[in-house]
């Protein structure tokens, strides 16, 4: 097998695992997403959506009139034990200022006083824009006495339902009234959705359109409701709606534009009446007293401001939708999504760094674009899936790229480990597309070496001492060569054949191979001196260097490769080698023409070798001038 078509087994293996990770994790966070593992989180950037809203002037007509601690200071009477009578006073003074509606957010469920009771019911039938409240729940049913509803205008649902972290996000349109004896059950309208249907239309002549699942109809007016429930626009934390306490309603001390024209809302608002709630406003940084220093702490909105809100909502038509409106919505974003990230993550072999910056553009873009679509659009688009998909697939795409880089530094270390020094071997690895294994025709110079008279040595030594006297000499050989950066190409019984400006490029090959020779010389002599000492035999190396043209790769056959050069200037940086005597460094004329300012050389006489028809230039290289 070629060395191209490893390499393209391998690219089409690391594809296959790849594409196979991009799906798997896009069908993991699919699948958590339908188990609704991301909820919690998605309904904290629900949270944070609102905290970052900038706060806005409110243009609305809903007055809230509190039950609070200062009208029990002021009427001298607990917040829960506020008579009929002073109902029915609010009641007189408000349709006498000129409200619009009067609406209630408490329910006249039990008989108190008669004479009081008669009293609130005269003012409700008196007034005639009066919405009272009815609680629908599993465990009970409360609804107005029927002395109070004949002069009602409506009748509305007050029930709210937390979502799983206790926050108050959206409201129930309809209820279905199963108590009473008609076979129809009777359909009753959240709070907020009835107060502004009379406030559209006062006579009440819309007609209920509950046939789409998705939205509901009152007339012209359509809500969206998917689920049956509408989200709730906040147009801010709690006390953000105007408010005055219900003393002042009682006693009449109202100013002329204060309530002409306006939907009053009546209830409690004092912490003892526990008629608050948790809502996306809940957690806000917001000044102390105390000084300049923000603090966080937690708010609660009373239940007549989230109603409040709901109304406004309605008049508005600032209705929030949300991606999960449509079931196939976000799985089509994930899918989506996924398959980009499968994309990016095999672009990751060729462009880490262009996509890791795509990378940190969805990392970013994501969540700003779910924060966009809130402020500007009011839409809720669930950002946590989708956030979490692609830091999933940028995640694996690190552990991808770096199982790649390992693959890549595997190949290189199998490849040219045993050829070049550790050095190179790290530079190929940071730079692959220098160390091209095919064939291929390169400038480089070729260095042989071969001990003199050692097959006589030998003769004399035990195979044992041979090879202890080989590795002793071919170990320090091989430093200095690869010192110099230089190639091995083999070892030939005793001889050296090494390379250099391949794999690493090396504009100055010719003067590396030099000095590696001159260097390589100075340690055979220091060796003998050393083996002389101990009675030991000494050596001696003839060397010949070349730089040309050759064919440089991996080459050989389908069951054994090499990598290698081949070519006549190989064959010359041979044969120069053998005419070298012991100690001789010989070089022919490109290498000198490459060395000449670095070095001493001595011109020999023109020799004739083997293929050649004409004789060869040589120089004997004397010493190096330079001190590198």
């Amino acid at each position: 097998m070629t060395t191209a078509s490893v390499n393209n087994l391998a690219s089409v293996r690391a594809g296959r695992i790849g594409i196979t990770i991009g799906i798997g994790l896009t069908l993991l966070v699919l699948g958590l997403f339908q188990l609704g593992a991301f909820e919690w989180l998605e309904l904290r950037s629900y949270v944070l959506w609102h905290a970052l809203l900038p706060r806005q002037a409110l243009d609305t007509r809903v007055l809230l009139v509190r039950i609070d601690d200062e009208s029990a200071a002021r009427l001298q009477l607990r917040p829960t034990a506020i008579p009929r009578r002073m109902y029915a006073a609010a009641v007189r003074r408000l349709a006498d200022a000129g409200a619009r509606i009067v609406a209630f957010d408490v329910v006249f469920a039990r008989s108190e006083d008669p004479v009081q009771d008669a009293d609130l019911a005269q003012a409700i039938a008196e007034a005639g824009n009066v919405i009272l409240s009815r609680y629908i729940g599993v465990e009970r049913h409360e609804k107005p006495l029927p002395m109070f509803r004949k002069g009602e205008l409506g009748e509305a649902l007050i029930n709210f339902r937390l979502d799983r972290d206790n926050l108050l996000r959206d409201v129930h349109l309809v209820s279905m009234d199963l108590s009473g004896s008609a076979q129809e059950p009777e359909p009753v309208l959240t709070l907020g959705l009835e107060v502004a249907r009379l406030f559209l239309d006062p006579s009440g002549g819309q007609e209920l359109d509950l046939d789409d699942p998705s939205e509901l109809g009152l007339g012209t007016l359509r809500v969206p409701s998917p689920d049956g429930r509408m989200r709730v626009h906040y147009y801010g934390p709690p006390g953000t709606f105007p408010h005055l306490s219900f003393w002042r309603a009682v006693r009449g001390d109202l100013a002329p534009d204060e309530v002409r024209g306006k939907i009053v809302l009546i209830g409690g608002a004092a912490p003892t009446l526990h008629d608050t709630y948790l809502t996306p406003f809940t957690e806000k940084w917001v000044q102390t007293l105390a000084g300049p220093s923000a603090e966080k702490q937690t708010v609660r909105m009373d239940g007549m401001e989230i109603h409040a809100n709901a109304i406004q909502t309605i008049l508005d038509r600032s209705f929030i939708h949300g991606s999960r409106d449509w079931w196939w919505l976000v799985p089509g974003l994930l899918v989506g999504l996924g398959a980009l990230g499968t994309a990016l993550l095999l672009w990751s072999r060729t462009r880490p760094r262009a996509v890791a910056v795509l990378w940190g553009v969805l990392l970013v873009g994501i969540p700003a674009a779910g924060y966009g679509f809130f402020r500007w659009r009011w839409y809720w688009l669930d950002v946590v899936p989708l956030t979490m998909l692609v830091v999933a697939q940028a995640s694996a795409a690190v552990a991808y790229q770096r199982y790649l880089e390992g693959q890549k530094r595997r190949v290189v270390q199998q490849m040219f480990g045993r050829y070049v020094s550790p050095q190179v071997v790290e530079h190929l690895i940071r730079n692959p597309d220098t160390a091209n294994p095919s064939g291929r025709k390169e400038r480089l110079t070729v260095f042989f070496s071969d001990l003199r008279g050692f097959t006589g040595l030998s003769e004399s030594m035990e195979p044992q001492e041979v090879q202890r006297f080989l590795n002793e000499y071919f170990t320090e050989m091989t430093r200095i060569l690869f010192k110099h950066s230089g190639t091995l190409d083999k070892f030939m019984g005793d001889a050296i054949m090494a390379f250099f400006g391949n794999p690493e490029p090396q504009p100055d090959h010719a003067r590396r191979a030099v000095r590696m020779a001159i260097e390589m010389q100075e340690v055979v002599a220091r060796l003998n001196r050393a083996w002389s000492a101990v009675a030991r035999p000494t050596i001696g190396v003839g060397m010949g260097i070349n730089t040309g043209e050759v064919t440089v790769g991996n080459l050989g056959s389908e069951q054994f490769l090499d990598y290698t050069v081949i070519g006549d200037p190989v064959n010359l940086a041979c044969r120069l080698q053998e005419h070298a005597k012991a100690g001789e460094i010989l070089i022919a004329q490109a290498t000198y023409d490459e060395v000449k300012d670095t070095v001493e050389a001595e011109r020999l006489e023109p020799i004739q070798v083997k293929g050649k028809s004409e004789p060869i230039t040589v120089y004997r290289v004397i010493s190096r001038r330079d001190a590198g």
